[in-house]
């Protein structure tokens, strides 16, 4: 009985041990690795059915943990064995393993921002988002354009059923005929800067970004009963917009640029507005030629009257507020560049064909003055 004393004694102290060095190996600073500082962050990649012995032997190959065994030994004992969460995380050496499986199982992962400028084209936006959140394009798109689809057919964003089938039919159409693909979703996806998880889905992400234009447009200045937009379905309207973000420099001028377009409706003349050409063609910020007006397309204002079939691109908040409130005091028909960064107005053919004259006069005198600071090595 004496000799057991002192050996429950001792187990009981080594226990007591153990238990404190585990505590200190779960809650304290893991070791730096050689030529690593304290609190280097270092980027971990959980994918969706990964272990906490597969993230434990990473967290070792990494240097951000001594012994896997610590890690899935702590989750065990803790109960937070079931609660790793796929994602992309960051984590610092140094860094306690409690800590790190606080984070691991958290779900907050690391956010990535995603930028869409106005005016950006569908394709060029899930090129964008894609690259940064890491998945195909297509994929994004293909969601995008059967979010929209549903959209339209639900809430009547065309105007009813045989509206969103001529739609599909011109898009398949289109499709064919200029030999890429033309998307439901061209228009809809709201130019912003965004903060999306890691390892947020395509069918996600396009899901917020057309939720947030479509608030956009529900959220526009009414349009005025009896105003030049009054009676527009949201697709016409989104049209509109889009076109005058292709046209538009100054915020100042897209109520002006919306009323030339709205002018030139109720005279029943055709739009003949250059970046539907430049759509079409797939041709944006390229020069167009007079063979390319001629294209046959349901996007082409100088052969179809009225509105391009739909948009051609992604409009931002303050062309929306201009197609649905054009400047109705406004009675210019034409405008031209000024050749900085605005825009001539006229009413007149005459007045319209001084103001191109004057345009040409001007960049011809910027190209020569071009040519001149080359040719001097750009020196002033």
């Amino acid at each position: 009985m004496r000799r057991l004393v002192p050996a429950a004694a001792a187990g009981l102290l080594c226990g007591i041990l153990l238990v404190v060095w585990g505590w200190r190996q779960w809650t304290g600073p893991q070791p730096v690795p050689g030529g690593r500082q304290m609190g280097q962050v270092v980027r971990l990649d959980v994918p969706a059915g990964a272990t906490w012995a597969a993230a434990a032997d990473t967290l070792v190959a990494r240097g951000l943990l001594r012994d896997a065994r610590i890690l899935t030994t702590g989750v065990r004992l803790t109960g937070r064995d079931r609660d790793l969460k796929a994602g992309l995380y960051d984590l610092a050496y140094g860094q306690s393993v409690r800590d790190m499986v606080a984070g691991l199982t958290s779900g907050s992962t690391v956010r990535i921002r995603v930028t869409i400028p106005e005016g950006w084209d569908a394709v060029r936006t899930a090129r964008a988002v894609g690259e940064a959140m890491g998945f195909p394009p297509e994929r994004f798109l293909a969601a995008a354009d059967s979010l929209v689809r549903r959209r339209a057919r639900d809430a009547g964003l065309l105007g009813g059923a045989q509206a969103v089938a001529a739609y599909d039919s011109i898009l398949a159409g289109e499709s064919e005929t200029q030999g890429r693909p033309f998307h439901w979703c061209e228009g809809y996806l709201a130019p912003d800067t965004y903060l999306f998880g890691a390892g947020t889905g395509a069918e996600t992400v396009a899901g917020h970004l057309i939720a947030t234009q479509l608030q956009r447009l529900a959220e526009t200045p009414a349009r005025r009963e009896g105003g030049p937009t009054a009676g527009w379905t949201p697709h016409q309207l989104l049209t509109l917009a889009s076109i005058v973000e292709a046209e538009a420099r100054q915020d100042r001028e897209r109520p002006a640029i919306a009323a030339v377009y709205t002018n030139r409706l109720a005279e029943g003349w055709r739009l003949e507005a250059d970046p539907t050409v430049a759509f079409a063609l797939d041709k944006k910020g390229e020069r167009l030629f007079h063979r390319d007006l001629r294209v046959d397309s349901a996007f082409n204002t100088y052969r179809r009257p009225g509105l391009p079939a739909g948009p051609i691109g992604n409009p931002g908040v303050a062309s929306l507020a201009a197609a649905a409130r054009p400047d109705e005091s406004c009675r210019a028909m034409f405008f031209v560049s000024d050749g900085a960064d605005g825009h001539v107005f006229s009413r007149t053919v005459q007045e319209h064909q001084r103001a191109v004259e004057e345009f040409k006069r001007i960049r011809s005198r910027q190209r020569q003055e071009e040519r001149e600071r080359e040719s001097s090595g750009g020196v002033e």
